[in-house]
């Protein structure tokens, strides 16, 4: 038990403290300087803020009164108090508005979604059954909730719904799209795991910014999924422009693991915005009976205020396994998007030249050119892709998009001409 002399002396050196502090605040909110310089008047009631001015000669926040001096000068003040001090001492009758409320904490949760689809028309297709089909389909919706756990971490959950890509009709069922954790460290290099978007095409995809019209090429053409569960490695390297991405991951899509077999992606950019990008894309997928995947890739693009080019080329190797030789796939695409007005009114266009007979689905049921959902290509040929269209903004977020796609058919097997692919669609497209 404190004895009471004791007591006594924790009582005073409690009183002293809050006496010390109380007298502290007091002389930090009485504190006054005027500093005089080129018919103006500075005044301060932050100390800090008036060394700061007379060593760099630059203020922070502040209030300036043209004519509130007692002889006509411009008076600038660090804070309402300070301009109140200052009306005081030359008694001058002058209301100070009180100071703007600090805004309200940013909440660590955010809740966004995205939607779009067309109303298509097959007017020719390859395929008897598709030929004249024409409809509205919703071809993707996210509901996304991201989550700031400290500055360092943020946690992200994605659900997915679409209609079904091959006309079977059907209900929308959703499933978790994205399932990540990132952590940031060491300035800008950050680790993220779980299921999360596939480095072949991710930033690409952002370059491009047209998804909703249509993927990239590496994703349109199944070479690779578009999400895996993954474990990834970004960061800048020497200066902020140029930076890598490395993936270890399932290449299960979505889904969990099922065999022993890895996915390995490795990127590195230099990237300007606006003005130059660059990018270089190496990755390796090992799978069963030998049928490994490799690829490689290659991006130059050119970023303006209101426009952006770029032009890509991609390669992939699937080996057989067996000793029917390997399928190479040679890709080169280009495109180009010009705002006529900003967030109002863009026109783009884009080419893919597609060398890789034999692009179908497998015995094994690895994806290939005919199982592309909205679009399937007849995978014995040689094709051109081409998108054009009109992007309309109703509202910032909130798009119409009137577009048409072609498929051409080149080389293939002999004896043997399919119908060229013509899609006109009205795209939709909003976000929140």
């Amino acid at each position: 038990m404190v004895n009471t002399p004791r007591r006594v002396r924790l009582t005073l050196i409690l009183i002293v403290t809050v006496i010390a502090t109380a007298a502290s605040a007091a002389a930090q909110s009485m504190y006054y300087k005027e500093i005089r310089k080129d018919d103006r008047i500075y005044v301060f009631n932050n100390a800090q803020e008036a060394e700061r001015f007379e060593t760099t000669g630059e203020m922070g926040r502040s209030i300036t009164r043209i004519g509130a001096g007692p002889n006509g000068e411009t008076v600038v003040a660090d804070s309402e108090r300070a301009l109140e001090l200052f009306f005081f001492k030359y008694g001058i009758s002058e209301p100070v508005p009180p100071p703007p409320p600090p805004p309200p904490p940013a909440q660590p949760w955010k809740i966004s979604g995205l939607v779009f689809g067309d109303y298509y028309w097959f007017t020719s297709s390859h395929l008897d059954k598709w030929e004249g089909q024409n409809g509205f389909w919703l071809r993707r919706a996210y509901f996304t909730y991201d989550h700031r756990l400290t500055p360092k971490i943020a946690t992200r959950f994605r659900l997915e719904v679409n209609s079904n890509g091959k006309l079977e009709g059907g209900i929308l069922t959703p499933y978790v799209k994205d399932a990540s954790v990132q952590w940031t460290y060491l300035g800008q290099h950050q680790v993220q795991v779980g299921i999360q978007p596939s480095a072949t095409f991710n930033w690409l995809d952002g370059f491009w910014g047209l998804r909703h019209i249509e993927k990239t090429p590496a994703d349109l053409y199944r070479i690779d999924s578009s999400r895996d569960f993954a474990l990834s490695l970004e960061g800048p390297v020497i200066l902020p422009a140029v930076r890598y991405v490395a993936q270890f991951g399932n290449e299960s899509g979505s889904g969990s693991e099922t065999d022993e077999y890895k996915a390995y992606r490795f990127e590195g950019r230099f990237e300007t915005n606006p003005g130059v990008a660059l990018e270089g894309f190496y990755a390796f997928f090992e799978r069963p009976l030998g049928q490994d995947r490799t690829i490689a890739q290659v991006f130059g693009g050119l970023r303006t205020k209101n426009a952006r080019a770029g032009a890509q080329y991609l390669w992939q190797q699937r080996r057989s396994g067996t000793s029917a030789p390997d399928t190479e796939i040679d890709i080169v695409s280009a495109f180009g998007v010009f705002d006529v007005v900003p967030e109002k009114a863009t026109i783009f266009g884009r080419a893919d030249w597609v060398d890789g007979n034999n692009m179908k689905t497998s015995d094994t049921g690895l994806p290939g050119a005919d199982g592309i959902d909205y679009l399937p290509i007849d995978p014995r040929f040689d094709f051109t892709f081409v998108v054009v269209g009109f992007d309309w903004y109703l509202h910032r977020s909130l798009r119409f998009s009137p577009n048409i796609e072609f498929v051409t058919y080149g080389d293939g097997p002999a004896g043997v001409s399919v119908d060229n692919d013509v899609v006109p669609r009205l795209t939709f497209y909003w976000v929140w």
